[in-house]
């Protein structure tokens, strides 16, 4: 990540939102913030704080869920799971501290010629899905997939006309994503131009890519599969698609 010269900006935790469970807003904003613009989904930062563990600093990758468009103000969310610095810090965080993140990077601009969207993600990438959904041309169709631990974890989602939200909910004991996996290779896609995306936990994405290509029949201009996590792998970095 961030190979080449980047932008580092300098920002001050404004809000700490518990928006379900276990995932987080932090709102971050501030004066140092002042040149930063976010304006396509997907687009992601990577945000450097500090391991309440430990005191080391950390830095990792997450999609900006909205841009304020008010001011210099942005909200991530993050997943509460505990094993993580970026995870512990935003448990810990508190309006007034300073934080620091570079970017921003990525972005994702619709398949040309689509009538119908899939989307997928686990809670990793529940905010990179949602920035999709809320951008896609007026008219068209889909479904978005989201898993989520139970019915307690959904959040209030508003998508526009002609896009279905479906919530997976996973089993208690069950690893994260092979219920979005299974629901995904279930989906009933129109035999019309489709597009997909998906992201989360490697394993699920790497079946869901192979659904994309081989049963769905989308080359690589229409299917996106991404996997942002890896079980027992800490900063996983997935070779097989680019940011």
């Amino acid at each position: 990540m961030f190979r080449n010269r980047r932008t580092r900006y300098t920002a001050t935790v404004e809000a700490v939102s518990l928006i379900a469970p276990r995932m987080a807003r932090i709102t971050l904003g501030g004066p140092g913030m002042s040149a930063f613009h976010c304006d396509e989904p997907t687009q992601w930062v990577k945000l450097f704080v500090t391991d309440p563990l430990d005191g080391r600093p950390a830095g990792r990758a997450y999609t900006v869920r909205r841009q304020s468009p008010a001011g210099p103000r942005i909200d991530i969310d993050v997943v509460l799971h505990g094993n993580g610095p970026a995870a512990r810090w935003a448990e810990s965080a508190r309006p007034g501290e300073e934080v620091s993140f570079g970017g921003p990077k990525g972005s994702f601009r619709p398949a040309p010629d689509t009538d119908f969207y899939l989307l997928a993600g686990d809670e990793s990438a529940q905010p990179a899905a949602l920035t999709i959904a809320e951008s896609l041309p007026p008219g068209m169709r889909g479904a978005v997939y989201l898993e989520v631990e139970g019915p307690e974890a959904e959040i209030p989602v508003s998508l526009p006309a002609g896009l279905d939200l479906v919530w997976v909910h996973r089993d208690a004991g069950r690893a994260k994503g092979e219920a979005l996996r299974d629901a995904v290779l279930k989906a009933a896609v129109p035999p019309e131009r489709v597009a997909a995306w998906a992201a989360g936990e490697s394993g699920a994405v790497r079946d869901i890519r192979r659904h994309f290509t081989q049963a769905l029949g989308l080359d690589r201009r229409r299917a996106y599969a991404k996997g942002y996590w890896k079980r027992d792998e800490a900063d996983h970095r997935d070779p097989l698609a680019s940011d």
